[in-house]
C-alpha cells in the first residue's frame, strides 16, 4: 500500500487498539479532557496506526484473526508521562508489555494491513496530541503533576483488541473485537 499511516485521522482510516479499562480509564480520560478540551477519543494502547486499507472488511478480520491467533493476553504497565521528540505529543510510556505490544505490531502490520507508517511503532497512550509548540512543555508538566499524584492501579489486562475505523471527523466506531488467548498455567 503506497498511502501513508498514523498521520491524523483521515476519513475511513482503519486501526487496532486496546481500550484501557476503569478505574485506570477514567483518570486518563479525565486528564486528556483538562489537557484539550473537547478530546473525544478513549484512552487507549495502538497496535496498528489509522491507516487506508482498501479491502472488504471481512478480508480485514480474517488477517486479522490470523495474525492474533498465538496471541497470548498479557499485562500493560504505565510509566512515565513523555513528550515524542518530534511529533511533541504527550503521552504515557509502557513498560511491562512493551515488547508483546511491539511484536503484535509487527505481525499485524504486513500484507493488505500495511502502510508506510510515519513514524517507528512505539507502543503508548497517548495523552495529547497536534499542541501548540508554546504549550507543550507546559502540558507535559501539568501532565506529570497529575500523574504522580494518581494513586490508582497503573496497569491492565490486553485479553482483547478492537478494530476501530473513523466514520467521520475524529468519530471513531468499534468494528468488532479480537480475543487473545489466555495462557494456562501448569
Amino acid at each position: 500500500m503506497d498511502g501513508f499511516c498514523g498521520e491524523g485521522s483521515a476519513i475511513n482510516s482503519f486501526s487496532l487498539v486496546a481500550y484501557v479499562p476503569e478505574p485506570l480509564a477514567g483518570f486518563i480520560d479525565r486528564l486528556r479532557q483538562e489537557i484539550q478540551p473537547g478530546c473525544k477519543g478513549r484512552s487507549h494502547l495502538t497496535f496498528l496506526p489509522p491507516r487506508p486499507v482498501d479491502i472488504p472488511l471481512d478480508q480485514i478480520r480474517n488477517q486479522l484473526e490470523a495474525g492474533l491467533r498465538n496471541q497470548s493476553a498479557f499485562r500493560v504497565g504505565l510509566g512515565e508521562v513523555r513528550v515524542f521528540p518530534v511529533s511533541e505529543a504527550v503521552h504515557l510510556s509502557v513498560g511491562a508489555g512493551w515488547v508483546e505490544a511491539k511484536r503484535i505490531h509487527e505481525i499485524l502490520h504486513r500484507g493488505d494491513l500495511c502502510c508506510k507508517e510515519q513514524f517507528d511503532y512505539h507502543p503508548h497512550v497517548t495523552l495529547a496530541h497536534d499542541l501548540d509548540p508554546a504549550n507543550v512543555a507546559a502540558v507535559a508538566e501539568l501532565a506529570k503533576r497529575r500523574w504522580r499524584d494518581y494513586s490508582g492501579v497503573r496497569d491492565f489486562l490486553v485479553d482483547h483488541v478492537t478494530l476501530v475505523q473513523n466514520t467521520t471527523e475524529n468519530e471513531w466506531t468499534n468494528l468488532g473485537e479480537f480475543a487473545l488467548g489466555v495462557p494456562v498455567s501448569a
